[in-house]
């Protein structure tokens, strides 16, 4: 008897997803200070309440609802992210939430600043604790590997680059997402330098970003509104300067491209030419729409209102 479960289909055909993130809450209040903060440009990020009281998390119910959902749209992994950090969340909660995610699908990641991981800090044991529940991957927001210029992009004293190894000595799958910017990288050169000193501290993929940049100006988002206008640099026309230097530079850094994502996004690796010649870095361009339209989408948002949602913008774009 034939027991495969018929296929999902929305819009224009069936629909396929890679992974889902889980707003891991309601709190937009976040311990860094991104000059290019996303969560920043939204209304309700004035008016959250800061009493912990007052925030909304994921029901267990509901969060079942959305991992089968995309279970059944072949996702691969769940993403810890939310408008602030994760890691402000209980270690309690996220490691549910870790373990909860792990039942349905096979990887789950971490979005985080690090901030809270370093030693001393309130959260220095986290990592290690996901881990055991079942954490496979964890993706560092690094805007520089000058900590200065780290620092007064990201707003925190310290980036998350010493955490590197450690993260991977744990066994987990380590990402560094950069935020290209005319104040930090901004060039293809800036990204080749940022994939070796990110490839030489164990780092195993680097996503590069384009800053996102605010259609609307209001009193809640004027300064990112301001400095991401200002600052952008735009992704596209670098990664077409790594697709035409693969070939060339193969013998020099190790570059080459693979099969592109499924909404058309070039892959590269990169490899050969660091401390452990062993190593090698898988590289990807990410714009700020990509993946958020049609029917394969680049992930499916799970909000602490219990529904899921093609993208971050627009709650009228409900799924489940």
């Amino acid at each position: 008897m034939d027991t495969q479960k018929p296929q999902i289909a929305h819009g224009n055909g069936q629909m396929r997803a890679q992974s889902i993130s889980l707003m891991c809450s309601s709190r937009t209040r976040c311990n860094a200070g991104c000059r290019f903060c996303i969560s920043r440009t939204t209304p309700e990020a004035e008016v959250t309440p800061c009493n912990a009281g007052d925030i909304a998390f994921c029901n267990e119910r509901r969060l079942r609802v959305g991992l089968r959902y995309a279970e059944r749209l072949g996702a691969t992994h769940a993403i810890l992210t939310g408008k602030a950090d994760p890691t402000q969340e209980t270690p309690e909660y996220l490691t549910w939430l870790v373990s909860t995610a792990q039942e349905y699908l096979p990887l789950v990641d971490m979005h985080t600043n690090g901030w809270l991981l370093h030693t001393g800090k309130l959260r220095e044991q986290l990592l290690e604790q996901l881990v055991d529940a079942g954490l496979t991957m964890v993706s560092f927001s690094l805007a520089s590997f000058d900590e200065a210029q780290n620092r007064e992009l990201m707003g925190i004293r310290k980036s998350a680059a010493e955490l590197i190894p450690i993260a991977r000595d744990l066994g987990l799958l380590v990402r560094c997402s950069l935020v290209m910017s005319d104040l930090g990288v901004k060039d293809a050169a800036g990204v080749l330098d940022y994939v070796q000193r990110a490839g030489n501290l164990g780092a195993h993929q680097v996503v590069v970003r384009e800053v996102w940049r605010p259609k609307v100006y209001g009193a809640w988002n004027a300064g990112v509104y301001e400095w991401s206008h200002a600052h952008a640099v735009e992704v596209a026309p670098i990664q077409d300067e790594f697709i035409r230097m693969a070939s060339e530079l193969e013998n020099q850094y190790g570059l080459q491209q693979r099969d592109p994502l499924p909404w058309g996004t070039p892959v590269f690796v990169v490899g050969g030419n660091f401390k452990d010649p062993a190593h090698g870095v898988n590289l990807t361009f990410s714009c700020t729409e990509e993946g958020t339209s049609g029917s394969v989408l680049k992930s499916i948002v799970h909000k602490p209102d219990g529904h899921g949602y093609r993208n971050w913008d627009h709650n009228g774009e409900s799924l489940y």
